[in-house]
């Protein structure tokens, strides 16, 4: 580096010797002397001088295609700005759109969902208030037992499926159904976003929302099946009795027959896309429980128990016997249980005391109108625990077991009726045992 600088140095000193410039002024000479520093800076003032000489006299002569040059400038910057300011708006626009959109379809698909859900919440709600009520039911009519006071045999008090496995295995009927619920969410309004580039997250809504379709209509299917099947198992019980299912259920009475309309009130504002197919399989459903529902009623006005729910021995049949006092063939309209004095004996349904108190040959006796022609009595009491005009419930007390009036020893006599003629109870309390019997 140093054998460099003392190079340069050298041909400064070699071009820029220290000279003198002499002159002559009235006879005398005088002379400057300049150094090479010197030199060397007048050198840098004059290149200085000349190029800013040579800077404005370019300026000067181009000065126009300058201004000219920048003004195009100018406009091509003004332009491409313009340009982007209308691309971003441009985008701007179409993000607004597609959120509006994706707003639409969003809320749009909710209010299926949510329409659909009300309908399943207030179906499985009116299902399970059936069911509870049965299971009520069923553990009332296991409190008392079969006709010979047989009790369940374990702890399971379910409804037992009274009607043959259906051949097709209910895997095979799911996988069936959530075929077709896929075929329904396929064949549906596809999105208008499908191309866009919000497509793949609509696409993503649109499956959940599928999954959760196909699950409320498995939902909905099932609890058709399950109702039907409960159906089914009423009406059994109901023709174990007896008791004509057409005459249990009352018809009609309407006056203007093309006014007579009725069903679940399902808000219009919540249909616009809804499925065809789904709200079919919902009416369906719907007047599976509604059916549900009356032959509950029914059932629960039904005496399916026995008026004994302590430990009894059967003694007498219904129909043609002896008689225990003559010996001679006579018709009993009843069936005679035997247990200890005073036993406690119950209702055998929900109903209403028609009578209580004392009659030739039955002695101390309660009647009771449990509704839709069926009425019960229980004869032979030792006391009466109940007025006229009670209402009673399942198992309720309502006397004591003895043995007044035409009686051979303690007991009870207990009839049923329907429509003012005698049916055999045995086939009441065996019906009443299918209840509660897994």
């Amino acid at each position: 580096m140093g054998r460099q600088t003392g190079k340069i140095r050298r041909f400064l000193s070699r071009l820029f010797k220290e000279r003198q410039i002499y002159h002559r002024s009235d006879g005398v000479v005088h002379f400057i002397s300049m150094s090479s520093k010197t030199q060397i800076a007048l050198a840098i003032v004059a290149v200085g001088a000349l190029l800013w000489v040579a800077y404005a006299s370019v300026n000067v002569v181009f000065k126009e295609q300058i201004i000219v040059a920048k003004e195009r400038d100018i406009r091509i910057m003004e332009t491409t700005l313009s340009k982007r300011l209308i691309d971003a708006q441009k985008a701007y626009d179409d993000v607004n759109l597609l959120n509006h959109v994706i707003e639409k379809e969003f809320d749009s698909a909710m209010s299926d969902i949510w329409a659909r859900h009300q309908i399943l919440k207030n179906t499985v709600a009116r299902k399970a208030e059936i069911d509870s009520t049965l299971e009520l039911l069923a553990d009332g009519l296991a409190e008392a037992g079969g006709p010979r006071g047989q009790k369940p045999s374990n702890s399971n008090r379910l409804m037992i499926d009274a009607e043959p496995g259906e051949p097709t295995p209910r895997q095979s009927r799911v996988s069936l159904l959530r075929r077709q619920a896929d075929a329904e969410a396929i064949a549906g309004e596809r999105s208008e976003l499908e191309d866009s580039p919000a497509g793949g997250a609509m696409e993503s809504m649109e499956e959940a929302a599928a999954k959760l379709y196909n699950e409320q209509f498995l939902l909905l299917a099932a609890l058709e099946e399950t109702a039907t099947r409960r159906i089914d198992h009423l009406e059994t019980i109901i023709e174990a009795t007896g008791v004509s299912l057409d005459s249990l259920v009352a018809p009609a009475k309407v006056t203007n027959t093309p006014l007579a309309q009725g069903g679940v009130f399902i808000d219009a504002a919540m249909m616009d896309n809804a499925s065809p197919e789904f709200f079919q399989r919902f009416n369906r459903a719907a007047e599976a429980v509604d059916t549900l529902d009356t032959l509950k009623a029914i059932v629960a006005q039904i005496p399916l128990s026995s008026p004994l729910t302590v430990s009894r021995r059967f003694t007498s049949g219904f129909g043609l016997r002896r008689d225990p006092l003559t010996g001679k063939l006579a018709s009993h309209h009843g069936i005679d249980f035997a247990a200890a004095w005073a036993s406690p004996i119950t209702a055998t349904a929900p109903g209403v005391i028609n009578f209580a108190g004392t009659r030739a040959g039955w002695g101390r006796m309660v009647e009771i109108n449990h509704g839709n022609g069926f009425v019960t009595r229980y004869a032979h009491l030792n006391r009466i625990t109940v007025k006229k005009g009670q209402r009673v419930e399942l198992h309720d007390k309502i006397g004591e077991l003895g043995s007044s009036g035409r009686s051979t020893g303690p007991h009870v006599h207990y009839e049923i009726l329907f429509k003012g003629k005698p049916l055999n109870p045995s086939r009441f309390i065996e019906a009443g045992r299918y209840v509660f019997e897994s």
